[in-house]
């Protein structure tokens, strides 16, 4: 029965949406009444049982928790660089970075990130030798601790870990020179 109520919760904390604490909470009592009659004395006994449960769930907590069970099992490379990702900062990212995407024409791509900060703290970064589905990738700034890249136009087109020393994710890699 507890069970039962700790699904119902569930699945009410995700049909929420927004960040709603649910709760649910049930109990029931069972009465039992005997009589029983002997020779001229009648006894009367009446047992009540009372069963119950509580649970609390946090519908934008458990949504995010089971998105990301999903998505770990889809793509476990992805969950292993999430798992080992460190919060990256500006200074990591300065210089020049040897760029890999897995691609046959990638030899010798390599972007020089600048440490001009422009509008909002975004800086450039100048590929050399890339092919232009990496040349897209024209500026930079850290942001809630990931390398995100953007184009000349201000599109978002990449978002990056640091991991051990270098920046992955979304198929690109990339390792100091």
């Amino acid at each position: 029965m507890s069970r039962t109520i700790v699904v119902a919760a569930a699945i009410l904390g995700l049909s929420a949406g927004a960040a709603m604490a649910q709760s649910s909470a049930t109990s029931t009592t069972r009465s039992t009444t005997t009589t029983t009659t002997n020779g001229n004395t009648t006894t009367t006994v009446t047992k009540s049982t009372t069963v119950g449960g509580k649970a609390s769930v946090d519908g934008e907590k458990l949504g995010e928790a089971l998105g990301t069970a999903i998505i770990d099992r889809l793509d476990p490379e992805q969950a292993r660089i999430r798992r080992l990702a460190e919060p990256a900062t500006t200074e990591d990212a300065y210089g020049r970075w040897r760029v890999s995407d897995g691609g046959r024409d990638i030899t010798g791509c390599s972007f020089e990130m600048g440490e001009k900060a422009g509008f909002l703290g975004v800086r450039p970064a100048t590929a050399a030798g890339c092919p232009g589905r990496l040349e897209r990738l024209a500026r930079w700034r850290v942001q809630t601790g990931e390398l995100v890249f953007y184009s000349k136009a201000g599109e978002e087109l990449k978002r990056l870990k640091f991991v051990e020393g270098r920046f992955v994710g979304g198929g690109v890699e990339m390792t100091r020179e």
